[in-house]
């Protein structure tokens, strides 16, 4: 055994020693009086995945795909950031009336083209957070009517995409479903909503 100074001696590892798995957060059960940062997706401490605004639908994709995300956050050549873009959105009609009102095809259409830009979405201050609940987050989450919740906050005079909520990671944790409002983002949604 070698002799290490300040006390350290090292020992020999069992033989029924096993890997440890990083604890996930997300996996924890939560209830709507848990403080609302139990549910929140921390940028400080996770990665957030980008995608270049040029990629193609089939590039968001395969990247949402390769990551186990089904959100990119969008920026431009300079890593500027300029929106974010969603399963819901490639998957969904936005293609398709893409291509009606510009012509082109579906494989034309690039993450840019409709990606929800930063000045289209709401976000709560990582202040309000703090002092918020489990059960807040769920209320906001419905009256946005959206799936993700961006949550900022200010250093050093710059203000941050701190975080973010998701409707799928707050409802698994919560071990229950959580249905935001109808948003009629189209004439087809809302006839529908209406109908």
């Amino acid at each position: 055994m070698i002799a290490f100074e300040k006390g350290i001696h090292p020992q020999k590892v069992p033989a029924n020693v096993c890997l440890i798995t990083p604890f996930e957060g997300s996996d924890r059960r939560v209830t709507e009086k848990n403080p609302a940062r139990d549910v929140m997706t921390d940028l400080s401490t996770m990665k957030a995945f980008q995608i270049n605004a040029s990629a193609s639908l089939q590039q968001v994709n395969d990247k949402m795909m390769a990551c186990g995300v089904r959100l990119l956050f969008v920026n431009d050549s300079q890593n500027k950031l300029l929106g974010l873009i969603t399963s819901t959105d490639i998957l969904g009609e936005k293609p398709l009336l893409y291509v009606n009102s510009h012509g082109g095809s579906r494989e034309n259409i690039t993450a840019d083209d409709i990606m929800t830009p930063l000045d289209k979405l709401e976000a709560i201050p990582l202040t309000q957070v703090l002092h918020a609940h489990v059960s807040d987050i769920v209320t906001a989450l419905k009256d946005c009517r959206r799936h993700h919740m961006l949550v900022t906050d200010e250093s050093d005079g710059n203000s941050y995409i701190r975080g973010m909520f998701s409707v799928t990671q707050v409802a698994k944790q919560l071990g229950t479903e959580i249905t935001p409002s109808v948003r009629a983002d189209s004439f087809a949604q809302l006839t529908k909503a209406l109908g």
